[in-house]
């Protein structure tokens, strides 16, 4: 089996494609709604050949943000989604109801950047001002409008909500001036950290119990394709375990996944992603009710899920 490994950070395009026997291994396309740290398991289960040992030719694409992600993911498109679990509440209050296969990351992965210089302390201070998300329906989107609420402001007439993308992107709007701030994704938060006088965290949401990065299939998918969705599954779940064992696996693949880090940035992101990776790939309780409590205060006509409906942990064992 031969395959091509393309993964930039900051949101150029990343690439992971498997290609062999044609009668041997189903093809999986899998969409990136933002390439981060969380990612680190898929790409330990390529290198390991557990995707291959599965009988699965894996393929990623990346995305502007969750909201283009999850269409591809209901079109049909792409079988998984490497997004937030918060789809799995919209999903299913659309009568198209999707699970979340494994857990990727157990807290919510973004911060609110703005320039240095710029006089915001806090969201409040960014009153009347032009916010950045990746998208709208995201993560960010939903958080945003959920952290506007409960300071009994609007997120229609108090603020500008403008979907700015992820990555360069975001970075660009936030540089030029197109939005007064912007919510930036775990990595690439570390990286722009490390720029000296230039950025700031206006706010930090990189605590709080989420399940913020997740790979998602929908049910029909799961209930048509059971062996190849307990095999992606069973794929990423090893990976997990192999780096909760050998913290200096994760050093060595994320020093791949992005070639133009520094290695004190390198073993930072790592680090990171070690103490962010839910242990076994298993969801918590704590996190869904989060992900409920978010989602619904930003749109009370979803709605809440529980954990058993949006988290089979079986599908993990043997």
């Amino acid at each position: 089996m031969t395959f091509k490994f393309h993964a930039a950070a900051l949101g150029l395009t990343a690439l992971l494609a498997f290609a062999g026997n044609a009668h041997a291994q189903t093809k999986i396309i899998g969409g990136i709604a933002a390439y981060n740290e969380a990612l680190l398991p898929v790409y330990v289960a390529e290198d390991k050949g557990y995707f291959k040992d599965a009988g699965i030719a894996l393929e990623l694409t990346n995305f502007k943000g969750g909201g283009p992600t999850v269409q591809a993911l209901v079109s049909g498109s792409i079988q998984i989604c490497f997004c937030a679990a918060d789809h799995v509440v919209r999903l299913r209050s659309r009568r198209q109801p999707a699970v979340i296969l494994v857990g990727l990351d157990t807290f919510h992965s973004y911060a609110l950047i703005a320039k240095a210089s710029a006089p915001y302390k806090d969201l409040a201070s960014l009153k009347g001002k032009r916010i950045g998300i990746t998208s709208p329906g995201s993560l960010t989107d939903n958080t945003l409008r959920y952290a506007i609420k409960e300071l009994k402001l609007s997120p229609e007439r108090d603020f500008e909500i403008a979907g700015a993308g992820a990555g360069s992107a975001m970075k660009a709007a936030i540089d030029s001036g197109q939005i007064d701030a912007g919510l930036v994704i775990l990595t690439e938060i570390a990286a722009l950290l490390k720029e000296p006088n230039a950025y700031k965290v206006v706010v930090d949401y990189r605590h709080l119990p989420y399940p913020s990065y997740a790979a998602l299939a929908l049910e029909s998918w799961v209930k048509d394709n059971p062996t190849v969705a307990k095999g992606f599954t069973k794929a990423l779940g090893k990976a997990i375990a192999d780096v909760e064992k050998d913290p200096e696996l994760a050093r060595k693949t994320i020093a791949k996944m992005y070639p133009n880090f520094s290695p004190e940035l390198v073993a930072e992101v790592a680090k990171s992603a070690v103490e962010r990776m839910p242990k076994g790939g298993i969801v918590t309780e704590e996190s869904i009710k989060n992900l409920n409590d978010i989602l619904i205060a930003a749109d009370s006509s979803l709605k809440p899920v529980t954990l058993q409906e949006a988290f089979d942990p079986a599908m993990l064992k043997d």
